[in-house]
């Protein structure tokens, strides 16, 4: 029996959410042989408290049919049943955004009846409106300042579309100063898997900017056009926007490099 391949060996990655976010990235760079370095750089603040929750989940579950709900993330996913339980949920399809929020809608027992293949705003979109949205109601719970121009599409296609503001995006107090901690330590390469990640690691860099040397990687296009409309520099994109996708990225990237 061969051992698994490691390509990533000797290289020090930067995650840049929390360890229950990024369960799974980090346990394939693991696999890979990277040592992880974790610096959250977002946490999630609720917004709209559960009666609110409540209230429009019971609108859309007494509109006419089709009725959708449209789930951009996992944490969307455990506020909304946290609110309202996910047998509210059963008079209206489900749309996931990608394989993670999937699993999250998995776990609390509301299968998803959709999952977009390109795992971003306008993936979901396009996937939906291969469903026919003339008429349909859609309910998108999402963070405040969400970006992607889902809901525009769907209108565009005929959707009564009501996007509520279920939680707000904001970066840990400590942030800055583990962030200089780390890349104090030696780094080859930063993660980012959201538009929210890469402007707060631009907040958290000040003035210093990102040393020679570490190569930013994204998740998908959506995330990447992010990181450089805040001024980053990108130097791979994930071709599918997955944990799978960003590790094969962080590897094809890193190989020409030399070790630290």
């Amino acid at each position: 029996m061969t051992d698994r391949p490691r390509p990533l060996a000797g290289r020090r990655v930067l995650v840049t959410r929390t360890r229950e976010q990024a369960e799974g990235l980090v346990d394939r760079l693991h696999e890979a042989g990277a040592s992880v370095v974790i610096v959250p750089l977002i946490t999630t603040v609720p917004i709209a408290d559960p009666e609110a929750i409540a209230r429009i989940a019971a609108e859309v579950g007494t509109a006419p049919s089709p009725r959708w709900v449209a789930f951009t993330s996992a944490t969307a996913v455990r506020l909304v049943v946290g609110a309202v339980g996910g047998s509210a949920l059963a008079g209206m399809l489900v749309a996931a955004v990608g394989p993670a929020t999937a699993a999250a809608l998995d776990a609390e027992g509301a299968a998803p009846d959709l999952v977009a293949g390109e795992h971003d705003a306008s993936g979901l979109a396009a996937a939906m409106l291969d469903r026919g949205m003339t008429g349909a109601t859609v309910w998108v719970p999402v963070a405040e300042g969400a970006r992607g121009g889902l809901s525009e599409s769907l209108r565009s296609a005929g959707a009564s579309v009501t996007v509520q503001h279920i939680y707000r995006s904001v970066m840990p107090v400590s942030a800055p100063e583990r962030l200089r901690a780390a890349l104090a330590g030696g780094i080859d390469a930063i993660t980012l898997t959201s538009g929210s990640t890469a402007r707060n690691l631009v907040d958290a860099l000040g003035s210093n900017g990102v040393p020679a040397g570490v190569v930013i990687v994204c998740i998908g296009n959506q995330t990447a056009a992010e990181a450089r409309a805040a001024g980053l520099t990108v130097a791979a994109i994930a071709a599918e926007a997955s944990v799978d996708g960003l590790v094969r990225a962080l590897t094809e990237c890193l190989a020409p490099q030399p070790l630290r």
